[in-house]
C-alpha cells in the first residue's frame, strides 16, 4: 500500500510528466468526438438540427437561462467552498461537454442528438457565457471574465475542430475512416483507462478534502435538478433523444471550465491542485450520472419496457 501512495506522489510530484499527462488528456475527447461525428455527414446532422429545431430552442433555453440561475441558487443556499461554487457556476454555462457524448453512447441515448446538442450549444456559447460570467462576477466574490472571440476559439479545438473533421472525412474518406474509426476508438478507451488509473485516486481525495460532505450534496441536488430539467424539458420526444438531452443539461464543459477559470485567474494556469479538484467535480458529477442511469433501468424494467425502447 506504502508503495503505491509513494509512487502517486511520485508522479503528481513530477511537474514536466504531469504537463505531458495534461497534453494527453487534451487529445483524448476531441479524439471521441470525431469518432462519433464521423458516423453521420453534414446532411444527416443538419436534417436533425432541421427536424428538431423547436425541441434544440428549448433546450438552448433551458441551459442557457434556467440552469444557470438554479446553479447561482444552489451555491447560495448551500455553505460550499468557493473553488467548488465557482466551478460548479461556470460550468452551469460552459456547456456542450464531448464527455456527454460518452455518456450518450453508455446510457443508450441518442448519439446524433447529442451531436446536434453539442454543436448548437458551443456556437451559441460565445454569446452566452460573457454575460453570465458578468452576473456571476456581480452576484458572487469570483471576479470572472472571458471574451467571446476567446471561447470560441478555445472550445473549438476540443470541439468544433474534431467533430468538422469527422464530417468531412465521413463525407469525402469514408473507407480511411472506416479505419481511423477503430483506431481512434481503441486509442480513447486504453488512454481513458489509464487516465482514471493516474487521476482517480486525487480526484476522490478532492472530493472528499475539498467538497466534504456540504459540497457533495450540493452536487447531487445540482446535477439531480439539471438532468431532471433535462429530461423533462424534451417531453414528447423519444425516450433516447431526451436521455441525450437531460446528459446536456446536467453541467459543462470541462475544457470550457480549465479554460474560463484561467481567463479569470491567470495564476492558475501552472496550479496543478486546480486541475485535480475540477477533475474531483467531474469524477463526482458521473458518479450522480450513473446513479440516475441505474435509476431509469430499474425503473423501466420494473415496467417490461427496455431503456432504448
Amino acid at each position: 500500500m506504502e508503495s503505491i501512495v509513494t509512487w502517486y506522489n511520485g508522479i503528481y510530484n513530477n511537474k514536466e510528466l504531469i504537463h505531458w499527462i495534461v497534453v494527453w488528456m487534451g487529445t483524448v475527447f476531441p479524439i471521441y468526438v470525431f469518432v462519433v461525428t464521423s458516423k453521420f455527414t453534414f446532411k444527416i446532422i443538419g436534417q436533425e438540427i432541421l427536424d428538431k429545431k423547436w425541441l434544440l430552442l428549448k433546450v438552448f433555453l433551458v441551459t442557457a437561462i434556467l440552469i444557470p440561475l438554479i446553479a447561482a441558487g444552489i451555491v447560495k443556499i448551500f455553505p460550499v467552498p468557493l473553488v467548488l461554487g465557482g466551478i460548479m457556476l461556470i460550468a452551469s454555462i460552459a456547456v456542450g461537454d464531448p464527455f456527454d457524448l460518452v455518456d450518450a453512447h453508455g446510457k443508450k441515448g441518442s448519439l446524433l442528438m447529442a451531436s446536434a446538442i453539442m454543436i448548437v450549444l458551443i456556437l451559441l456559447m460565445p454569446l452566452t457565457v460573457p454575460f453570465w460570467m458578468w452576473v456571476f462576477s456581480h452576484w458572487f466574490p469570483l471576479n470572472l471574465s472571458a471574451s467571446p472571440e476567446n471561447i470560441l476559439m478555445k472550445v473549438s479545438a476540443v470541439a468544433i475542430v474534431p467533430m468538422l473533421a469527422g464530417l468531412l472525412f465521413r463525407q469525402f474518406l469514408p473507407k480511411l475512416t472506416n479505419i481511423l474509426e477503430v483506431i481512434f476508438d481503441w486509442y480513447f478507451k486504453v488512454s481513458a483507462i489509464l487516465l482514471v488509473i493516474i487521476f482517480l485516486p486525487g480526484s476522490v481525495g478532492k472530493i472528499i478534502s475539498v467538497f466534504g460532505i456540504t459540497g457533495i450534496i450540493a452536487m447531487i441536488v445540482m446535477t439531480s435538478i439539471t438532468i431532471i430539467a433535462g429530461y423533462y424539458a424534451a417531453t414528447g420526444a423519444e425516450r433516447k433523444d431526451r436521455i441525450s438531452i437531460a446528459l446536456a443539461c446536467s453541467l459543462g464543459n470541462m475544457a470550457a471550465v480549465f479554460f474560463i477559470a484561467y481567463h479569470g485567474y491567470p495564476s492558475l494556469e501552472k496550479n496543478f491542485d486546480f486541475l485535480i479538484t475540477v477533475l474531483g467535480w467531474v469524477v463526482l458529477r458521473w458518479l450522480i450520472i450513473w446513479g440516475w442511469d441505474f435509476i431509469m433501468k430499474y425503473s423501466v424494467k420494473k415496467k417490461g419496457e427496455s431503456l432504448t425502447a
